[in-house]
């Protein structure tokens, strides 16, 4: 008996090794099933593209977008998406499910090194969706604008892309040449790509989505255009950033010059995308690839001074524009589209917002959302269950939260509260609260006044004080511990690319409109000194007051607008 115990024994450990690679084996098997039943997404950005100008939204536009249009016609619709009013921190938060102020980038990137007062960009313990995708074993590829920082830690390749060809700042000409451009490849600079930037960005994405199907690789192509951002054609001097072709035919049929250039370039991007939807039917990917298509922030207006430059946008009926926070800013197209999975022609009238995308996209590839990512909340909700359900479940009411500079917007229901309180406090929430504390607010009642010209606070005092509590009490309560440079993460990119940055064009200062619009606090039409010097706190006052005397040449102690633009030339 104790010899047939032995010999029992001794079989069991010699065929221990292969039940152990038999399973190992069927693991495997499974993964690279589950792999490959994962589903594409395509992922597809247009930038300071306004609400009104997506037809199915405004049918006052004379812009033509059939491919979009199709999508949203066999797809689902939000009418009632919101977003922040500028275009880094917009994809910061689609990309970490955060409001930005709590995922680091409260404004656009900057220069200032990581754990430096004022650093601006996404924090190191946040975890970006590219990250969850790539780890989930997604191919993934990033073409085209990135403007979600340049240092190093912050490029595409260092946050979860395989693949990046693009650009990393906030704009860039659309004609690219060897000699003028910006244009990345991976972390180095391209000098060999040439033509126009929608149709390079396109191909590129093309190229991926191709290698992508040929290996049977599950993939997330991020297509960010960066049509319609300026630079545009609004005066005859200067060239068309649109090809001529698109031009001619905005003009053939009617749209004014000054919009031509602008619909030239949105048309002209709407027939790239095209090209990508017809290569997903020819590749037979279509029934496995979610499509999502959204604009970053509010369109530019032609108002003197407009916050995010003079070009000549279309937000519908809506009041403001790129950077504020009025509904022209944070109310913009997106529409969703899966092919077999995804009901056709839905409209949801459900309030949705910039960090619904990464938990939906999260729960789309079948990854868990996390309740917390960094130290701060995952604020986003996953739109699948209501769209799925074509509508049947419902979103549940909740509260909205958008600041851009001391520019701020909080939704909830029907009711908006509003204020530009100045951006000399952002980032630090401090003392933003205490200045909001005995700051009166605007409230609007969006199911009567979309244009937000009746200010209800007087008439609605439970109503307001119920917003503005919830506003402070967001604001009081943001984690803002950073990780800086002692994180290990960090320090293992430092030790391999000691104090490198990737190249990027030098910031340009804000043109005399813009600072006029930014000093001049109570708008009475112009800017006295206090204003001018903005807050004193770590400003060479002395210079500022002489600059300050200098631009005033009437010796009134106040300045207007006109004075600035003097010294500018």
């Amino acid at each position: 008996m104790k010899m047939m115990r032995i010999a029992v024994l001794l079989i069991a450990v010699a065929l221990a090794p292969i039940a152990t690679s038999a399973a190992e084996h069927q693991r495997g098997q499974s993964n690279a099933s589950s792999a490959q039943t994962l589903p594409n997404i395509l992922f597809i950005v247009s930038d300071d593209h306004g609400w009104g100008d997506l037809p199915s939204n405004w049918d006052q536009t004379e812009v033509r977008l059939p491919a979009l249009e199709s999508l949203a016609a066999q797809g689902v619709r939000f009418p009632n998406y919101h977003t922040v009013p500028l275009c880094g921190p917009s994809r910061a938060c689609m990309f970490t499910g955060q409001y930005s102020t709590e995922n680091g980038m409260w404004r656009g990137p900057g220069e200032q090194p990581l754990g430096s007062r004022g650093y601006r960009g996404i924090k190191r313990d946040v975890k970006m969706l590219s990250e969850h995708l790539s780890e989930a074993g997604y191919k993934t590829g990033a073409f085209g604008k990135w403007h979600m920082g340049s240092l190093v830690g912050e490029v595409p390749s260092d946050r979860g892309f395989d693949e990046f060809r693009g650009f990393l700042r906030g704009a860039h000409p659309y004609w690219i040449t060897e000699a003028r451009s910006k244009f990345m490849h991976n972390r180095q600079l391209d000098r060999t790509s040439k033509g126009h930037a929608t149709e390079l960005f396109t191909t590129w994405a093309e190229e991926f989505i191709r290698e992508s199907a040929a290996k049977d690789s599950p993939f997330f192509c991020y297509l960010a255009y960066n049509a319609v951002h300026g630079p545009l054609r609004i005066d005859e001097s200067k060239p068309a950033s649109a090809p001529e072709a698109w031009v001619k035919k905005a003009l053939d049929r009617g749209v004014s010059f000054l919009r031509s250039d602008y619909v030239a370039i949105l048309e002209h991007m709407d027939h790239n995308i095209g090209r990508l939807v017809d290569l997903l039917n020819e590749l037979d990917v279509a029934e496995n690839t979610l499509i999502v298509f959204v604009s970053d922030n509010g369109g530019c207006t032609m108002e003197d001074g407009a916050a995010g430059g003079r070009f000549p946008g279309n937000n519908g009926p809506l009041r403001g524009g790129k950077a504020t926070t009025y509904q022209g800013g944070l109310n913009v197209p997106f529409l969703m589209n899966w092919k077999g999975t995804l009901p056709q022609g839905m409209i949801s009238e459900d309030q949705v917002m910039h960090c619904d995308i990464f938990a939906t996209l999260l729960d789309a590839a079948t990854i868990p959302v996390p309740d917390m990512n960094g130290k701060n909340p995952v604020r986003g909700m996953s739109l699948m269950p209501h769209v799925l359900s074509a509508g049947k479940k419902t979103l549940p009411e909740r509260t909205m939260i958008f600041e851009l500079w001391g520019n701020i917007g909080l939704r909830k229901g029907n009711y908006k509260l509003w204020s530009d309180i100045g951006r000399e406090h952002s980032p630090d929430w401090d003392a933003l609260t205490a200045e909001l504390k005995h700051t009166d607010l605007a409230l609007f009642d969006l199911s009567k006044d979309v244009a937000e010209k009746n200010d209800l606070r007087i008439e609605l005092p439970e109503v307001y004080s119920s917003l503005k509590t919830e506003l402070i009490e967001h604001l009081a309560n943001i984690n803002t511990e950073y990780p800086g440079g002692d994180s290990s993460r960090v320090q293992e990119i430092e030790k391999s690319e000691p104090k490198k940055t990737i190249p990027s064009p030098t910031p340009k200062r804000p043109s005399p409109d813009q600072f006029f619009k930014n000093r001049d606090r109570n708008g009475d039409g112009v800017i006295t000194l206090d204003e001018f010097i903005g807050n004193p706190k770590n400003r060479n006052v002395p210079v500022l007051t002489k600059r300050f005397k200098t631009i005033d040449s009437n010796g009134d102690g106040k300045l207007k607008l006109d004075e600035l633009r003097a010294q500018k030339k």
